[in-house]
């Protein structure tokens, strides 16, 4: 009896302690689930400001062409951008615009947007090859008032979109190079930032936000997923020029500055109008603080 009472009591008290330490570790984990989300992201420095009423930034086609050469059959296009508003009704707003597009779309979004703050937005690439020539266009779903990731990444004829944490891999296609020439009126070959010049005939397209960095890059950036769909994705906090860098912009220029110096070395001076300028970084994610630094993994020569 006593033998019985005894091993009783003991597997009853080794219970109530796994029960207890069980307990704990469930509080540490929704402690730190709530304080310390997984992605962050904060400005080294300048950002480039844009009203969303008729500010935007331009590199005229006229002088410098396309700035993804004809025929790339691998380039990657990433930007860092945190949004104020959403489109209006039936509107795009255009983050930036050439051979790559990406915006903010009021309708027509083909991903289920679940949350109030959150906004529909696209990345769109010009593409060519085996006569034709086309568009490939991924949507995602990203959060307004927040400091965004976005990235088009294509090689071996396949379309990846990056956006914060998730990376959508598309289907292969038979369109093979990047688009050489644009079959679109003359006002949509400038590269532009933030919106299109003034006599590009549509409806008022102007970004309402902050964009912190922009790279170009001749070579398919990351890690990326052998299947198509949605997997995770480590975004690069920083954005900085290698051998590979056709242009960036980071907007670490003079505040109030409206030439924005290409970092890369290849002059690819954008001009900031109708009050385009830069700032120091003010808006940041304050809840999206985390212990987690993983970086995207540069993929090397």
């Amino acid at each position: 009896m006593f033998s019985f009472t005894w091993k009783l009591d003991t597997i009853t008290r080794g219970g109530f302690l796994m029960f207890t330490d069980f307990k704990r570790l469930l509080i540490v984990m929704l402690l730190l689930s709530c304080v310390l989300p997984a992605f962050s992201f904060e400005p080294s420095g300048g950002v480039l400001m844009l009203d969303g009423e008729d500010d935007y930034a331009i590199l005229p086609f006229a002088e410098h062409g396309y700035i993804i050469p004809a025929d790339a059959r691998e380039f990657t296009v990433e930007v860092w951008f945190y949004p104020k508003a959403e489109p209006e009704q039936g509107v795009s707003n255009i983050i930036l615009s050439q051979q790559v597009r990406f915006r903010l779309k009021s309708s027509n979004c083909r991903v289920p947007l679940s949350k109030k703050d959150q906004v529909c937005s696209s990345g769109v690439v010009f593409l060519e090859g085996g006569g034709a020539h086309g568009i490939r266009i991924t949507d995602a779903a990203i959060k307004k008032d927040q400091w965004n990731y976005m990235a088009v990444i294509f090689t071996e004829s396949t379309v990846y979109l990056a956006y914060n944490d998730q990376i959508r891999r598309g289907k292969k296609g038979f369109m093979n190079v990047v688009a050489g020439n644009l079959r679109l009126p003359e006002g949509f070959k400038n590269f532009c930032v933030g919106g299109y010049a003034e006599d590009v005939p549509v409806p008022k397209a102007y970004f309402h936000g902050e964009i912190d960095a922009i790279r170009f890059s001749n070579i398919a950036r990351y890690d990326l997923p052998a299947k198509v769909g949605i997997s995770p994705f480590d975004p690069p906090r920083r954005l900085s020029s290698d051998a590979h860098t056709l242009a960036l912009w980071d907007f670490n220029d003079k505040e109030g500055a409206d030439r924005f110096k290409d970092t890369s070395g290849n002059e690819y001076t954008l001009f900031g109008m109708n009050g385009a300028t830069t700032s120091r970084a003010l808006a940041v994610n304050p809840a999206n603080t985390s212990t987690t630094t993983t970086w995207g993994k540069i993929k090397s020569e």
